[in-house]
């Protein structure tokens, strides 16, 4: 069984009762699923590092103006220095 409420503090998440009970058997049928993959030989066969045929598409890198500081100033709530202050997101 999952526990919903770990992954919900984990990932900083606040969910509805429906939403746990949604989540915790979608993620209970990925696991399942996971369970079956485990079953199929794969002795012989050599991991893949790259898809056949796939190719990465990169855009060429170009210098571009940034934006203006002085613009940014104008708009800004809390800052010191050259530094934004910003609402903290992660941890307690």
């Amino acid at each position: 069984m999952i526990d919903i409420e770990k992954i919900e503090h984990l990932a900083a998440l606040e969910l509805k009762e429906g939403e746990k009970e949604k989540i915790q058997k979608d993620i209970e049928e990925i696991i399942h699923y996971f369970e079956i993959l485990k079953e199929v030989d794969t002795n012989g066969i050599e991991p893949y590092i790259y898809m056949k045929g796939a190719h990465l598409f990169l855009r060429k890198d170009q210098v571009k103006k940034g934006l203006d500081r002085e613009d940014l100033k104008k708009n800004r709530i809390l800052s010191q220095n050259k530094f934004y202050k910003v609402k903290r997101i992660m941890g307690e």
